[in-house]
């Protein structure tokens, strides 16, 4: 199978959220599928995924920072400004340069607006002009099968929706998070009307769709005409190496986060809470490890407060973020790993990839925030863990586990159900569904 996997995200221009496709381009060219990946030189990002997938598969092109112009039109304007000074002495000082009063590292009206005018579907519109240029080109000598979009960002759908048409092959969606229908897509007005019209235009024209949930897959089954495939996240055993035992600390129970806080939709307070109802023996016996992108300055007030308020200053370590290979070796040496979710019926559908990563990890999951939904179902139906937004259940699992790690009753073995989440179980499912898209297609 001929395959075009259009990503907006792709290692090493990528975050860690990019692993899904990365491990499908991997798993398909394992399998003997032609497998292409077409995406952008964006080095706004980190390097903290590297490629899997055979360096001549993958097709990068230029990216156009669309929202870099502003700063430029400023830049020039401002040194208009400084050589009339030079000129001029006497207009020194009555003349402001562009956004002279608005605060320091604050976003001023124009460029909001500028922002809202010209980022559509998204910041990575820039890209589009280049990904069709080149997608062109390589439709010279080779042409695929079935184009495979993976969403967000959506830029990505106008892409294979013009490049499908361009040389008449299906084009299938991969949801990695949904678009307009997401719960927490709270846009209004104008900017609302033209997202949809784009998402609808060019699902008219798809021959399928894929997501992470079942939630989802069940609502795109109702809400679109066309079929759905639910193909969960997963974990690549060959990154982890559960011969290997060592530990963060032996004499600590040290627990890790790392990703995104969104505000109060990611929140750790229930630990740090916990924490404090073990009084001095917290500081002495326990590590909390916080990997987020701005490090300490992604807590809150109120996080802050209840870290200082609890004498948790020395326990709750903040990092930046580091390689996802480093990572997952972290993962395997702590003794919990932390998932926070929104509390909040819209949570229900939401599975985080780092969910999986876990699981490939064998360490206890400790779930805080929403008692309800996919991702806690999986963690209590399999064992993997605790599931409570309740500080004295939470706080008696963790001693719990320093009981146990102090009588050193070994290494914990491997929970069967922990096979049932590898990739590769959940992309045959994904291949087999491209590969009747491609005979329906053939057929018609």
């Amino acid at each position: 199978m001929k395959t075009l996997i259009i990503a907006g995200y792709f290692p090493p221009y990528s975050p860690a959220s990019a692993s899904r496709v990365n491990k499908l381009a991997k798993y398909m060219e394992d399998q003997g599928h032609d497998v292409r990946v077409l995406c952008p030189t964006n080095d706004e990002f980190e390097a903290v995924l590297t490629p899997e997938v055979s360096q001549e598969r993958i097709h990068y092109t230029a990216f156009s920072k669309i929202n870099d112009f502003p700063t430029r039109v400023k830049g020039f304007l401002k040194s208009l400004v400084g050589k009339s000074r030079d000129n001029s002495p006497e207009t020194e000082g009555t003349t402001a340069a562009p956004d002279a009063d608005a605060p320091a590292g604050t976003e001023s009206k124009i460029s909001i607006l500028y922002r809202q005018l010209t980022n559509i579907p998204d910041n990575l519109v820039g890209w589009y002009p280049h990904a069709i240029r080149e997608g062109k080109k390589m439709f010279q000598d080779w042409s695929p099968d079935i184009i495979f979009a993976t969403l967000p960002p959506f830029t990505t759908m106008m892409v294979a929706n013009r490049l499908g048409r361009m040389i008449d092959v299906p084009v299938i969606y991969d949801y990695r998070d949904l678009w307009t229908d997401h719960p927490y897509y709270d846009t209004t007005g104008l900017r609302r009307t033209i997202d949809l019209f784009l998402e609808n235009r060019a699902l008219k024209s798809c021959a399928g769709l894929v997501t992470v949930t079942k939630t989802w897959a069940d609502h795109l089954k109702s809400a679109r005409n066309v079929p759905v495939e639910f193909v969960m996240n997963g974990f690549d055993p060959a990154d982890f190496n559960l011969k290997d035992q060592s530990s963060y600390d032996k004499d600590k129970i040290t627990l890790l986060y790392a990703g995104y806080l969104y505000g109060e939709k990611r929140d750790p307070s229930v630990v740090f809470e916990a924490l404090g109802k073990m009084g001095s023996k917290a500081a002495q016996e326990f590590t909390v490890l916080l990997y987020t992108p701005e490090g300490g300055a992604d807590l809150n007030d109120r996080q802050n407060d209840l870290i200082k308020q609890h004498g948790l200053e020395d326990v709750v370590v903040c990092n930046r973020y580091i390689p996802q290979k480093e990572l997952l070796t972290l993962q395997q040496q702590v003794d919990v790993l932390m998932l926070l979710r929104w509390d909040h019926p819209s949570e229900n559908g939401v599975i985080a990839g780092k969910l999986f990563e876990y699981i490939g990890a064998n360490k206890p999951i400790l779930s805080l925030g929403s008692t309800t939904g996919e991702a806690a179902d999986i963690i209590r139906d399999n064992d993997f863990g605790l599931v409570s937004n309740d500080v004295d259940e939470v706080a008696a699992y963790l001693s719990g586990l320093l009981k146990t790690k102090k009588q050193a009753i070994g290494a914990q073995k491997p929970n069967p159900n922990r096979e049932n989440f590898t990739r590769a179980r959940q992309f045959t499912k994904l291949v087999t569904f491209m590969e009747k898209i491609i005979a329906d297609h053939k057929g018609h």
